[in-house]
């Protein structure tokens, strides 16, 4: 028989349509450039903000925190904040305890150093000596 006989040839065309669409996947894709152009005319009836331009959560900027160097306005006169917004109140300084010095004079100790008897004011009794420096210590 000369020639080909109908199943050769349906696995040729098979084979022909397998390489045709082997190649077309491998062509490279066309490049799908976008371009906006605009020329700053407003379009009529259009007048909404554009995606950067509304007031952003902190001081109208659009990021959460403002640009350094950047102060908020102060408040205005006569605003005085809630009272849950005060800093806490400073501690009393300090204040030495009161003493009086009882009637018997001043004498010398052992080592020396210049000594008186005191009352506090929790009606105890104590010593206060004279060091090198002339700062009065308690004793006891």
């Amino acid at each position: 028989m000369t020639g080909m006989n109908w199943r050769s040839r349906i696995g040729a065309v098979a084979l022909g349509a397998l390489v045709a669409v082997a190649g077309w996947a491998a062509l490279p894709a066309p490049a799908q450039a976008r371009v906006y152009v605009g020329i700053g005319i407003p379009f009529p009836g259009y007048y909404g903000p554009g995606p950067f331009y509304g007031p952003g959560p902190y001081y109208g900027y659009p990021y959460p925190y403002p640009p350094p160097g950047y102060y908020p306005p102060p408040p205005a006169p006569g605003y005085y904040p809630p009272a849950s917004y005060a800093p806490p109140a400073a501690p009393a300084p300090a204040q030495a305890a009161a003493i009086t010095y009882t009637e018997r004079p001043a004498f010398t100790n052992s080592a020396g150093q210049s000594c008186r008897e005191f009352r506090s004011a929790q009606n105890t009794l104590g010593t206060a000596c004279q060091d090198g420096s002339g700062q009065w210590r308690v004793q006891n």
